[in-house]
C-alpha cells in the first residue's frame, strides 16, 4: 500500500492535478473584449485580409496529460503549424514560422513536412508582416528562444492590445512567457478568427478552463499557472461574447473551418 501511494501522489501531482497553484483563487479573465478588438482591427486603413491558408509542418505525440492535466496517458497528436492572411493587393500577414527539420528531430517529431516549411519560409520573406504566437522552436522557425526574432513590425511600449495591420489585432499575453501572444482578425467579409498559440494549446483548455500537467509547465515561471488560467478564461469569454468566431488553438489537430488550403505561391 505505502508503495502505492509513494508512486499515485507524484503521479496525481505531476499529471492529473490540474490546480493552477498560489493565485489560482484571485486568477480573472483580463479586460480584454470583443469590442475593443473589433475596434482596434478596424482603426487602420487599408484592405483586410480576405482568407486564411494553413500550413502543417510537423506533428509529435504527447501523453494528453501534458497537454490537459488529468487527460490520461494515451498518444495524442501536437501539430506544428503557420498561418497566412491573405491580402488582396499587398503583402500577406504570416502568423508563426514554423519549424526546422533539425528543432523537429530534437524534439522527436513523428512526421515533418519539409515542403511545407519551405512554403512558410518563401512566405516569410514577402509577407507584409510577421507575427510569432511565442518566441519558442515550435513557432519561430526552429531557433532557440530568444536568439532570433522573426517578427517584422516593431512592438509597442505597453502589453495592450494592438492593431497591427487593418483586420488584424496582437494581443501579448502578458504575464506568461516572453513574446507570447494571441491574434485576432477580422476577414473583409467579416469572419473573424482567435489563434491562441500555446496560451491554450488545445480546444478543452479554453472550453473547460484545463491546464496542461503541472510536468508541463515546471519550467515556466512561479505564477504561470495561475496567470495562464486568467488567459483562458479571457478565451472563454471572448467566445461567449462572440460565439460565430473560430478559435484556433495552438496545437490541436483538427482541420480549421473555413481556411483555404496551404500557403500561396
Amino acid at each position: 500500500m505505502s508503495v502505492l501511494l509513494i508512486v499515485a501522489i507524484p503521479y496525481y501531482w505531476l499529471l492529473a492535478d490540474g490546480g493552477a497553484g498560489p493565485g489560482m483563487a484571485e486568477a480573472r479573465a483580463r479586460p480584454v473584449t470583443i469590442t475593443q478588438l473589433r475596434t482596434l482591427a478596424g482603426s487602420l486603413p487599408g484592405p483586410r485580409p480576405v482568407e486564411l491558408r494553413v500550413e502543417t509542418v510537423g506533428i509529435r505525440l504527447n501523453s494528453r496529460n501534458m497537454l490537459v492535466a488529468g487527460g490520461g496517458l494515451r498518444q495524442l497528436p501536437n501539430t506544428v503549424r503557420a498561418y497566412e492572411l491573405v491580402v488582396p493587393g499587398s503583402g500577406s500577414i504570416v502568423i508563426d514560422a514554423g519549424i526546422s527539420r533539425n528543432a523537429a528531430q530534437e524534439h522527436d517529431f513523428e512526421q515533418y513536412d519539409a515542403a511545407a516549411q519551405a512554403r512558410i519560409g518563401f512566405a516569410l520573406t514577402k509577407a507584409a508582416h510577421v507575427v510569432l504566437l511565442a518566441d519558442r522552436s515550435s513557432h519561430n522557425g526552429g531557433h532557440p528562444a530568444g536568439t532570433r526574432r522573426v517578427g517584422k513590425s516593431p512592438l509597442p511600449a505597453t502589453g495592450a492590445p494592438y492593431a497591427l495591420a487593418a483586420g488584424v489585432v496582437v494581443i501579448p499575453a502578458t504575464g506568461l512567457a516572453p513574446g507570447m501572444n494571441m491574434v485576432y482578425t477580422q476577414l473583409a467579409g467579416g469572419r473573424e478568427y482567435l489563434f491562441t498559440g500555446d496560451v491554450a494549446k488545445l480546444s478543452i483548455n479554453w472550453r473547460e478552463l484545463r491546464l496542461p500537467a503541472r510536468l508541463a509547465t515546471r519550467d515556466e515561471k512561479v505564477g504561470f499557472r495561475a496567470e495562464n488560467l486568467a488567459w483562458l478564461m479571457t478565451i472563454n469569454a471572448l467566445h461567449r461574447a462572440a460565439p460565430q468566431m473560430t478559435i484556433v488553438a495552438g496545437h490541436d489537430p483538427l482541420r480549421i473551418p473555413f481556411s483555404a488550403g496551404t500557403f500561396s505561391d
